[in-house]
């Protein structure tokens, strides 16, 4: 049996339970013109918002145009719940039976029981199949399994969820959506809760070979009754994703409780828009009566965090799939860079003390953590991420102080400051608190740092902090210690002062601020930044100072993956570009040594330092200037040039257009798994000169078996013949066409035609190309 702090679902509209807010049938959903091909796609408003729920055109997760890469393809989600009905046709062929577990039963089925509808509704925001039924998930094409507990106390020990938690690291990524009812009844420092803690450890330590699991947690329902998400071990852990809901306006909703710990939003749905996703079938579940607007096997009353959560999960997946390298701190960054504001005038929103994003800070609030989550920019970031941040490289600083100093009585503040002398790039940042208070609905705890931040970590829940939940007493029982999060000062830099400050806002009842510590969690301080722009530079053009780039030492990146619209990019020192047709600097003496534009067509320009240029999707031109460069066409069909120096070019997907420039320079032909012509298109290279530049060929791109080097070691691998009829007769691997002066890539090797080869690229000049003019590249 579990105990009574009653560890239970973060679900707004759940009526089994007595200390949930009352069910409400949501308003019948507006029927749109189908999208996709599931019938229910045009009622997902979280997928794609045209308004049709009487939301804001927009507000959603910014996701569809991503499926055609990414369905997060062999990520493993874990769904840590009370049980997912496997058998539904839109879970049924995503689930894998053999990597789930019931902790409450000490099994490996996580069947439902009679009341137990929530973890099914979750499974299908994440990965309902796309399959021309029901609806589809936000990560159609992940392998889905669940994590069984039993919320109602009626099987399993005390222990389940640690039981459970303890299976994460089992998988990639695994969704929380419950969490604790009562603030501060799950206190990672008490000996019974212990062992959750060492679980969500070892599931970003060992997960994922060493790379960490991604924890996904729902924030909570409890706002209305004074709650916090900071008021919670599970959720203010520096392991997990902390999520917010929004409703179809962008707004937070009147239950999802705040705190400095959330990382982003997703969307859960107020009264009239609830979200639509796999319910129990037949008559089990959430839809109870015959509702015209959703078959009985589906239901649009699902909400909550609990629903925001799964979709951060989901977009997680997607983030994976696309570069299954990243550490889990560096999904967290993704995630938090790219998430977008909503709801723009409410004044819970700040800017924080960064300088790496959009020209400047992060905006962040307690309501909304970084944002509502944006799929389609977190998946353009995870694409070109180079770093790995993972639990072994992560640095911790901690710093502690005795007091012992009373809390003044409702006037004036208790400061205590302690210094910082390692500069650390932070991520999160943690609070242990020793003191004692008749009221702590009374006071306001923040934490300052160095550059002016400050964060709120305890808010006062009234004038006379009198918050009483209905069925569980006070809220407010703060344990004699207790650790609280932020991840507001998130890029800041760690070095200097750093300042509790605790507030009494109601006279009457004294206390005492006994211990406390501080705790820094981030990367070693680096000259080597990433400048990263997205789509919101466009509205924060207000602020000059974010139209001018500022750098002085290190090997810098100018990561612009995220922008949809056609740049033009100069890095030439004291020269303008131009972002969404605004004046953009590189100041004067700034060297960015690396640049990665994003979905449009867009321009390129590189200074004379050794530069890595990307043109990202779209149809671009890209020049280097003086030095050694590395040139990316990427996909669309590009112009790249590398200018003087010695330079690597390559056009990756598309129809390229390659000039060297001059010097010795190399033509990169690659993709990331075998010969596909959509992959490499049909390059022209336009000033190829033998006994200088080479053609690089990729092993596993071509099936090669020659050894790496210049040359083919096996010579029966290259040949030149007359035309093009000579060409698919030919042997040979590698073929090069003499009249049309076309290189093939011949898959059949012996066989007659080319299989899957075809043309590949055309040298202008005309040259006669011998294995020479090749390197090999493993």
């Amino acid at each position: 049996m579990l105990t009574s702090v009653h560890p239970t679902f973060s679900d707004r509209n759940r009526p089994s339970h007595p200390i949930y807010h009352p069910t409400q049938k949501l308003k019948a959903l507006i029927a749109t013109a189908q999208i996709g091909t599931d019938p229910l796609f045009g009622q997902q408003w979280y997928l794609q918002n045209t308004g049709q729920t009487g939301g804001t055109v927009g507000v959603d997760l910014n996701v569809i145009n991503l499926w055609q890469d990414y369905i997060g393809k062999g990520i493993k989600v874990g769904i840590l719940d009370d049980g997912v009905q496997y058998t539904h046709p839109d879970l049924q062929p995503n689930f894998n039976t053999s990597i789930d577990f019931d902790a409450a039963e000490l099994d490996d089925d996580v069947s439902p029981g009679l009341f137990d509808d929530h973890g099914t509704a979750v499974a299908g925001i994440i990965a309902a199949a796309a399959n021309s039924i029901g609806g589809v998930g936000i990560a159609p094409g992940a392998t889905i399994a669940g994590l069984r507990i039993d919320f109602s106390g009626a099987t399993g020990s005390f222990d389940q969820d640690a039981v459970a938690l303890q299976q994460m690291v089992k998988f990639d990524v695994v969704n929380n959506s419950w969490g604790y009812i009562g603030s501060f009844t799950d206190n990672f420092l008490e000996a019974d809760l212990a062992g959750n803690q060492t679980a969500l450890q070892n599931a970003v330590q060992n997960g994922r070979a060493g790379l960490g699991t991604v924890v996904v947690f729902s924030a909570g329902n409890e706002r209305i009754e004074g709650d916090s998400a900071n008021y919670h071990n599970h959720q203010n852990s520096r392991f997990v994703i902390a999520v917010a809901a929004l409703n179809h306006l962008g707004k937070h909703t009147y239950y999802s409780s705040p705190g400095a710990n959330l990382l982003v939003s997703a969307l859960g749905g107020d009264l009239e828009d609830g979200i639509v996703t796999t319910d129990r079938l037949g008559v089990a579940g959430y839809n109870l009566v015959n509702d015209p607007t959703t078959p009985s096997d589906y239901t649009d009353d699902f909400g909550g965090t609990s629903a925001a959560a799964p979709m951060v999960s989901g977009i997680a997946a997607l983030i994976l799939d696309a570069n299954p390298n990243l550490g889990y701190r560096d999904v967290q960054e993704i995630l938090a860079y790219s998430a977008r504001r909503t709801d723009v005038k409410n004044a819970s929103w700040s800017i924080n003390k960064a300088s790496n994003w959009n020209g400047g800070g992060l905006h962040t609030s307690p309501d909304y953590g970084f944002g509502l989550v944006d799929a389609h920019t977190a998946v353009r970031l995870a694409e070109t991420w180079t770093t790995q941040h993972s639990f072994a490289n992560e640095e911790r600083i901690s710093i502690s102080r005795s007091l012992n100093q009373p809390i003044p009585d409702g006037t004036g503040s208790l400061r205590s400051s302690v210094p910082v002398n390692n500069p650390l790039e932070l991520d999160f940042v943690e609070v242990e608190l020793e003191l004692s208070h008749p009221i702590v609905g009374e006071l306001e705890i923040g934490i300052k740092s160095p550059n002016g931040t400050e964060s709120v970590l305890v808010s006062q829940s009234s004038t006379d902090g009198s918050i009483f939940h209905p069925l569980l007493g006070p809220l407010y029982e703060l344990k004699p210690r207790f650790t609280f999060s932020s991840s507001q000062f998130w890029g800041e830099t760690s070095a200097g002062p750093w300042t509790l400050i605790v507030r009494d806002r109601s006279k009457g009842n004294s206390g005492m601020l006994k211990n406390w510590s501080l705790r820094l969690y981030g990367d070693k301080s680096s000259d080597d930044d990433t400048y990263i722009y997205t789509n919101e530079f466009a509205k924060l053009l207000g602020n000059p100072a974010r139209r001018i780039l500022s750098d002085t030492a290190g090997n810098d990146t100018f990561n612009a993956a995220a922008i949809s619209s056609d740049i033009v990019l100069n890095l030439v020192p004291g020269t303008g570009s131009l972002l969404f047709g605004n004046l953009l600097t590189i100041a004067d003496g700034t060297i960015i040594e690396n640049a990665v534009t994003g979905d449009g067509n867009d321009v390129i320009q590189g200074n004379d330092f050794k530069n890595d240029l990307n043109g990202g999707r779209g149809n671009d031109t890209v020049n280097g200037a003086a030095n050694s460069d590395r040139i990316n066409g990427s996909r669309g069909n590009d112009w790249l040039n590398g200018g003087t120096g010695n330079d690597t070019v390559s056009g990756g997907a598309g129809n390229d257009r390659l000039t060297g420039g001059q010097d010795a320079d190399r033509f990169l032909f690659t993709t990331t798994q075998s010969f596909r012509s959509p992959q490499l298109g049909i390059d022209t290279l336009t000033d190829f000169l033998r006994g200088s530049d080479k053609i690089v060929l990729d092993k596993t791109s071509f099936g090669l078996r020659s050894r790496a080097g210049t040359g083919f070691s096996q010579a029966s691998e290259f040949s030149s013949v007359a035309n093009d009829n000579a060409v698919a007769t030919s042997a040979a691997r590698i073929v090069y066409s003499r009249s049309s002066s076309t290189l093939f890539h011949n898959a059949n090797g012996e066989a007659a035609g080319l299989g899957t080869g075809t043309k590949f690229a055309v040298l202008l000049n005309a040259p006669r190309l011998s294995t020479a003019d090749f390197v090999v590249q493993s």
